[in-house]
């Protein structure tokens, strides 16, 4: 596409007014004389340059200020008027980074869509479940991704024809702060649970006292994967303790127990990776640093550390369905999205979504002082010159935005500015509406802001305040000063922190610190890249060694790298669940919404189930099969979601044998998936023997939970970065198994529609 002349195209019908086809230039010519109509501003350029590339199903980044928002709404109302006669063709979902961005961007750019005669609702947190249904019935939507999801989840254990109220057929989505959405947070899963019969194998505070008999030499902590590890004694010792063999098939539970106890005993750290706080466990998301309600520790975790705080023991009922980010938007056949820091992440874009970027120019030169690194010996140095930055800034007034790691460093910060006598605001996750506040007044003169990473993505800092009535005088001052206080595992983070100032040509500076002690710094061993060149003792003040400097950017292009290959490794776990959750899904849905008649009682139980004619009315009773069954397919999908997750935690011992870890893996859930798929038609025999003891149909209750609930799961997949400790002894194992990792697993995908359970009884899929 030739961007610069279909955008004099778009301007020259425009000016014209002769635009009333459906053509995309004609459509985008609408869209801008409405934004001018009825917001009173004029698009620019580089904005329909960036709405030209989401139409085109691109990743568009575009600097902080620049009108994301305002390019999607041409994207948006082109897909709606060009697509509208295809089936479900049309429907946009704008995907944004939390509640509180989607009911604004809605509200702000719903006289556009008005104007284009398009409809446009939204969707948060709080809306209730029997608005959604007409909600999603809009041409335009603005969703958080995780509301989409638990939606979708929600339907999974519906039990009502007409009950559901996600999109059958999904469109197009946007996906706004998309490197947040689809890379950082796109392995967490999100979590449908009901409270169900569980079984219980002991209470888990009972555990973790238990286990604090276990101490040096009994477990080995691997500090690159946060993971623990019994030793030898420690296995003996621990299976004295609860007297049962640990490595058994039976003593799998005990032993996942045990090492969540240990582990948050030993690794887990409070106002670090959570936080206590009214007598509940926060997590602390990794890459904001911020505060993460409604995310848990997967597995027994979460409960072993409200053990360790003595805390009541929270129940997550039972697993019922859940779905990873990352494959949640691959539902949509269309995707785009929008961020300020694509070009980062443009490998992963491409490699993950196919999903190509497009940079978009700012609109004026950004004249922004971006500082290089500053390298200091150890945090005590650092927190000096940090502290010295904030004093010289605050002495001219000059407006500071400081970035910090954690939330314990945040509150670090603050207590020493509140001794100096140098008053502050402090975001730390509170809700969204009121940190969008705080930051937007971050540009004031002489104002000084703490927060975490992203507190207040997606808001504009104007220099002068939010009016821009003091702008002169801060321009004057040098504009707004931003800090990063640490080295982030993503420079994405550096670049998002350094974008909030030199907003739209503004003046504005970014300082960049580091310690040789940073967590990342000896997560990647900066001691040994560095060599000679690593102090041997205690330097005061900025380090200048240009190796030692270089050495340290170094780190962060190592830990990018590392994590790239854990999404990739983590992948060629989940994408057989991924298969699997795709067919159970699909093949429920079909029960509740009239597509498919079950049959399992006329097949496997024939002569019981003329028996039961006579005793009911045949309708009636296909209908109650039809539920039975989806009831059980929540059942079957519980068990087997059960299995993968204990299955996780012992198959890196595989690599002890020479065998690849992701290989057994998707054999074991491949041969678990069928063998308990087969054993359905037992089970709903069963089933019909207990209907056939009732009186009438009406006193039959279906196996369903009481109540049902949605979380995040914060699953990092730290199971499948293990290695056993004796694969240190055996280096020629670790070369076999990279050998076998490069080699594709056949999950028989080519025979998915004709062999097994669910292809025998629902035929191929379509």
């Amino acid at each position: 596409m030739d961007k610069k002349n279909t955008i004099a195209k778009i301007k020259s019908f425009a000016q014209s007014g002769k635009c009333s086809g459906n053509s995309l230039e004609e459509v985008f010519a609408r869209c801008y004389l409405a934004v001018q109509e009825t917001l009173g501003i004029t698009p620019f350029d580089e904005q329909l340059s960036a709405a030209l590339s989401l139409s085109n199903g691109r990743m568009v980044q575009m600097q902080t200020g620049e009108g994301k928002t305002l390019c999607a709404v041409f994207a948006a109302c082109y897909e709606v008027i060009s697509g509208g006669a295809a089936p479900n063709g049309g429907i946009v979902h704008i995907l944004t980074f939390n509640d509180y961005l989607a009911d604004r961007d809605c509200n702000w750019m719903r006289p556009v869509y008005e104007e284009m005669g398009v409809t446009v609702g939204c969707i948060t947190g709080d809306t209730p479940r029997e608005e959604r249904g007409a909600l999603y019935k809009k041409q335009v939507l603005y969703i958080t991704a995780k509301e989409a999801g638990f939606d979708y989840l929600r339907d999974f254990v519906c039990y009502r024809a007409g009950g559901t109220i996600f999109p059958e057929k999904l469109n197009l989505a946007i996906v706004d702060e998309a490197d947040s959405i689809l890379i950082d947070e796109a392995r967490i899963p999100l979590v449908i649970a009901g409270d169900v019969a569980v079984k219980e194998s002991g209470d888990i505070a009972e555990f973790y006292y238990r286990v604090s008999a276990l101490g040096k030499g009994d477990f080995e902590v691997d500090k690159e994967t946060r993971n623990v590890y019994l030793t030898d004694n420690g296995a003996d010792k621990a299976e004295e303790i609860f007297g049962c063999n640990i490595y058994a098939a039976d003593g799998a539970e005990v032993l996942a127990k045990i090492c969540a106890c240990l582990k948050a005993r030993e690794v887990l750290a409070e106002n670090k990776d959570y936080i206590v706080s009214d007598g509940n466990i926060l997590l602390v998301d990794e890459f904001t640093g911020r505060a993460a309600p409604g995310r848990v520790f997967p597995g027994d975790l979460q409960a072993a550390v409200e053990a360790k705080h003595d805390l009541r023991i929270t129940s997550r009922g039972r697993i019922m369905g859940n779905i990873a980010l990352q494959y949640f938007v691959r539902l949509y056949p269309k995707l785009a999205g929008m961020t300020g820091t694509a070009e980062e992440a443009r490998e992963e874009f491409e490699k993950f979504y196919g999903i190509l970027t497009d940079v978009i120019p700012t609109r004026l030169p950004c004249t922004r002082i971006d500082r290089p690194l500053e390298l200091y010996y150890d945090k005590t140095e650092k927190r000096k010159a940090i502290l010295e930055a904030i004093i010289e800034a605050v002495k001219i007034q000059r407006p500071v935005l400081v970035g910090s790691e954690s939330i314990e460093e945040s509150e670090r910060i603050a207590e020493d500015l509140w001794r100096l006598g140098i008053g502050c605001k402090v975001l730390n996750a509170k809700n969204n509406a009121e940190e969008a506040a705080i930051i937007a007044r971050a540009g004031e003169r002489g104002a000084v802001t703490i927060s975490t990473n992203m507190a207040g993505r997606g808001v504009d800092i104007k220099l002068g305040g939010v009016d821009c009535a003091d702008k002169a005088f801060v321009v004057g001052v040098g504009g707004l000063l931003v800090l990063a206080t640490s080295m982030r595992e993503s420079s994405r983070i550096t670049k998002q922190l350094r974008g909030r100032a030199g907003r739209q040509g503004d003046v504005g500076e970014s300082r960049f610190f580091a310690s040789l002690d940073d967590v990342i710094m000896q997560k990647h061993e900066l001691r040994k890249l560095a060599g000679r060149h690593y102090p041997t003792s205690k330097i005061e003040g900025r380090l200048t060694d240009k190796t030692l400097l270089k050495e340290a950017e170094r780190v962060q292009r190592i830990s990018e790298g590392d994590t790239f290959d854990e999404r990739v490794n983590l992948m060629k776990y989940t994408m057989i669940g991924e298969k699997h959750r795709e067919t159970t899904f699909a093949r429920r849905s079909s029960l509740l919404d009239g597509s498919y008649k079950a049959e399992m009682w006329q097949k496997n139980a024939n002569e019981m189930y003329r028996v039961a004619l006579g005793m009911f009315p045949e309708q009636e009773l296909q209908s109650l099969q039809n539920h039975i069954l989806a009831a059980l397919l929540n059942e079957f999908w519980s068990d087997y979601l059960d299995y993968t997750t204990y299955l996780r935690e012992g198959i890196h011992l595989t690599q002890v044998a020479g065998r690849n870890p992701a290989e057994e893996y998707n054999i074991a859930c491949e041969e678990y998936y069928e063998n308990a798929a087969e054993s359905i038609p037992d089970r709903m025999t069963d089933k019909l023997r207990d209907v056939m003891e009732c009186d009438n149909l009406g006193e039959y209750r279906l196996d369903m939970p009481t109540r049902t609930y949605t979380y995040l799961l914060n699953d990092m997949g730290e199971e499948f970065k293990a290695k056993p400790i004796l694969m240190g002894m055996f280096d020629d194992y670790e070369t076999e198994a990279e050998k076998l990792s490069d080699n594709p697993v056949d999950n028989g995908d080519n025979e998915a529609g004709k062999k097994g359970f669910f292809g025998k009884l629902f035929g191929k899929k379509k």
